[in-house]
């Protein structure tokens, strides 16, 4: 697969600006992207965009059929995120945080079946934003537009632990389909919970082969090797171990976490 996030890159950058003119404040790179542990092949894009002002229902169209049209087919494996933020509200967290619009690979069929009606539905607030915001502040990559220093303040570390506690446990939902994601998410929320480190899903993989029992090093190594582009079927992952180590490493986030 050839790497194509560079034409990606430009592309967004000369078509959101068009598209939003000077309503546009810039757009934020963060997640794996910004940890530096993309992959093309294997992770998706994740993106802030912050806007001076709401957007109407048309500027919300004309933004996601040029995100379909142009940068959804050369996308990375997992494909795009993004939010939509007014520079008010990212000045002045509150919290849970609002977005304007949002968009993921996970949303596209809905989009594709009904565009107008995903585009006026799709606003509201999203827990997960709060370990966005705190990745960009952190590690974020200015595609277009203002410093990250003048656009977005501190947030809260307490919300930051909510947020990434809340989202490991969802993340038990999808272990039977999932446990790569799992297994690397843990780690790193179980890291920041006990060490108040701010670590990449690639980092946290490593921090749990160094600092957790040595009997979870091989199911750890081996959702490591899939996230870093080996092919690893979900039957690969020894059901009883994984609960094993989703049990305890869980126990321990709680502990710390409380």
């Amino acid at each position: 697969m050839i790497d194509r996030t560079g034409e990606l890159l430009e592309l967004m950058k000369i078509g959101y600006s068009k598209i939003l003119r000077d309503n546009l404040v810039g757009i934020y790179l963060h997640g794996s992207y910004a940890f530096g542990s993309y992959k093309y092949a294997v992770s998706d894009l994740d993106y802030l965009i912050v806007v001076n002002r709401q957007l109407t229902e048309d500027e919300k169209f004309e933004l996601m059929e040029y995100t379909m049209a142009r940068l959804n087919p050369i996308a990375p494996k997992k494909g795009l995120e993004f939010h939509v933020l007014e520079l008010e509200k990212t000045r002045n967290l509150t919290y849970p945080i609002p977005f304007d619009f949002h968009f993921s690979a996970m949303h596209q069929e809905e989009y594709l079946n009904n565009p107008m009606q995903y585009i006026r539905q799709m606003k509201g607030t999203d827990i997960d934003l709060v370990a966005h915001i705190k990745i960009t502040t952190l590690y974020g990559k200015v595609l277009t537009g203002q410093p990250i220093s003048e656009v977005f303040s501190l947030v809260d570390e307490n919300r930051y632990s909510e947020s990434i506690v809340s989202d490991v446990k969802e993340a038990l939902a999808d272990s039977k389909t999932e446990p790569m994601y799992l297994i690397l998410n843990l780690c790193r929320v179980l890291a920041y919970t006990s060490e108040k480190v701010v670590l990449s899903k690639e980092a946290g993989g490593n921090w749990g082969l160094e600092k957790l029992s040595v009997e979870y090093g091989p199911l750890i190594a081996l959702a490591l090797a899939e996230y870093q582009g080996k092919k690893v079927a979900v039957e690969e992952y020894p059901k009883d171990e994984l609960k094993i180590l989703s049990i305890d490493l869980l126990k321990q986030i709680d502990e710390n976490y409380l």
